[in-house]
């Protein structure tokens, strides 16, 4: 498998955010990305959470935005479209999916909503 990174570009999103775009279409179900990184037990503002206990911070999936409705999933280390995405769309994926705890809570831009460790459950 490729590494993909050069499917990606970074660049600052409408609410001032730096964001991940795609230099590329990726149809409904295809890797994107595989997240890359040793891991480690500790949670930060920047790392995902890969598996219990299992943090890592990938230079590509450091400004992959939240959302809740996503065009990313992530298992494990693999992000697969959760639909077809066009060039040149805004790559996101829902935190409260795998997230076990946010290190630093927010508020979606999109909804408003509250993104802390109190919805990681729900």
């Amino acid at each position: 498998m490729s590494d993909r990174s050069d499917c990606f570009r970074m660049s600052e999103n409408a609410d001032g955010e730096r964001a991940t775009y795609a230099l590329f279409a990726f149809a409904c179900g295809e890797l994107v990305y595989t997240v890359r990184g040793e891991t480690t037990p500790d949670r930060t503002r920047d790392s995902i959470e890969v598996g219990p206990d299992q943090h890592v911070e990938d230079a590509y999936a450091l400004y992959l935005n939240h959302s809740f409705t996503p065009n990313l999933r992530l298992e494990e280390r693999r992000m697969f479209a959760l639909r077809d995405i066009t060039v040149g769309e805004e790559l996101t994926f829902n935190y409260l999916e795998t997230e076990s705890e946010i290190a630093a809570p927010f508020v979606c831009h999109d909804t408003g909503r509250p993104v802390d460790s109190n919805t990681c459950d729900g």
